[in-house]
């Protein structure tokens, strides 16, 4: 069908009857018109309240330290892995 996006035509089966592939599609343009919608209300004190937790969140205590300890163990790995490619190292083949 023409009006199809590329990724309703990519869902269906190659062998499905054109007759069907318009139902489907006939469905899938009621589903979206059907949609709900949040009322303004509602979005604009959920922007609000997202604004508002944007400026007063703060870092956690000791950040810095850890993600030098999650990363410092995660490049010892890395190191092992690549000493065991390199055909050296506790994991050589």
């Amino acid at each position: 069908m023409a009006g199809e996006p590329d990724s309703f035509r990519e869902e269906l089966e190659p062998g499905i009857e054109p007759e069907e592939r318009a139902r489907l599609w006939g469905i899938v343009e009621t589903l979206e018109a059907a949609r709900p919608f949040p009322r303004a209300a509602f979005r604009a004190a959920l922007r609000q309240a997202l604004s508002a937790f944007a400026g007063t969140h703060e870092r956690p205590p000791m950040l810095w330290a850890r993600v030098a300890a999650l990363t410092l163990p995660g490049i010892v790995l890395l190191a092992l892995v690549a000493a065991g490619i390199g055909h050296s190292g506790p994991f050589a083949p």
